[in-house]
């Protein structure tokens, strides 16, 4: 990766925003922007050159967002500088630990609710009841994703926003999405 134009800017700004909105640090989205936007795996260095930061806050950050699966190392043949890249699977380990999140609470609150002192608390029961729904609806969508990914990469001749569009066709018929418009099993 050579020099960054002003669209390049203008999208690792605006991610750099959103992920401390998330909680996270500016940095730690500035870098997550510049490895989706590399072609090729960038060392610790030249993350540091291309955002214009000290290299330390590029370690730093780099651990927290390998941490949240979001990057991965690699390494370079005769090269012995740490690199790294987006992680394939780390849209996947944001559902994963978004799941795990949202278990932990449930679990608190329903573990709450087994009081009888509290069994009543509505805003409580409100909580529980909202992650059950929640958890029933995310069930197998990481499986979901994979099948539509799959499906965008099989299909080459067919523009990118129409795959996802007819997942969520066949979705809303209550087809299972990718499988040929295979009945979707029912939840309970």
């Amino acid at each position: 990766m050579t020099e960054l134009g002003d669209a390049e800017h203008r999208f690792i700004e605006a991610m750099a925003l959103h992920f401390e909105r998330q909680g996270g640090t500016r940095i730690g989205g500035r870098i997550h922007a510049l490895l989706m936007l590399a072609d090729e795996p960038l060392s610790l260095k030249r993350i540091a050159e291309l955002l214009k930061v000290s290299a330390a806050s590029v370690s730093t950050n780099i651990r927290a967002c390998t941490s949240m699966g979001l990057v991965e190392p690699v390494s370079v043949p005769g090269d012995r500088q740490h690199y790294y890249v987006i992680s394939t699977e780390g849209w996947e380990s944001r559902l994963r630990t978004a799941e795990e999140a949202m278990k932990a609470f449930v679990r608190l609150c329903r573990g709450a609710l087994a009081s009888p002192r509290l069994a009543d608390k509505a805003h409580l029961r409100e909580a529980a009841d909202f992650c059950d729904f929640y958890l029933a609806e995310m069930a197998g969508i990481a499986e979901r994703w994979r099948d539509a990914r799959k499906l965008r990469k099989d299909a080459p001749h067919e523009p990118r926003s129409e795959v996802p569009h007819r997942l969520h066709h066949e979705r809303d018929q209550g087809l299972h999405p990718g499988k040929g418009g295979r009945p979707r099993a029912s939840r309970r």
